[in-house]
């Protein structure tokens, strides 16, 4: 069942590639249902890793509540076809940031110009949910993540 929170059907779902690494380094967004884990660090404006393209709808349902918490409020899921013709896909907060990406990327393509998923209401978060995680918390979320 998908946790009305994080959008996420596993609630260790961290597509991360090195998980550890993240979990150490970065600010990460907690979900206060199911308790998921995902980063939420920006690399300066528009560089949090929930606004990159993804392989997978899946992969980027698991960003979008981090995109919407970036933007305060809801966020699209958008297929988008590149020139070589591999489809990915990424979250915008409404047609003008889509059509505004699609102007400086004439080689990128979205047919359907409307969201391949987009929530029905956003829910805001309570601050403590963004935090940097301790040693502690790490090990267990790992932990739980091999386990699950």
């Amino acid at each position: 069942m998908r946790c009305k929170e994080c959008y996420s059907e596993l609630p260790r779902a961290t597509p991360l590639k090195d998980a550890a690494d993240c979990l150490k380094r970065h600010r990460q967004y907690v979900c206060s249902t199911c308790g998921r884990i995902v980063c939420i660090d920006l690399a300066g404006e528009r560089r949090a890793r929930c606004f990159m393209p993804f392989g997978s709808l899946e992969i980027a349902m698991l960003y979008l509540k981090a995109a919407e918490i970036l933007t305060q409020g809801l966020c699209g899921i958008y297929e988008l076809i590149y020139k070589r013709g591999d489809k990915r896909y990424r979250i915008f907060r409404n047609i003008e940031e889509l059509n505004k990406f699609l102007k400086s990327n004439p080689e990128v393509k979205c047919e359907k110009k409307e969201p391949v998923y987009i929530s029905e209401k956003y829910f805001p978060i309570n601050d403590s949910q963004i935090k940097y995680l301790n040693e502690s918390e790490i090990k267990t979320y790992l932990n739980e993540m091999k386990n699950r």
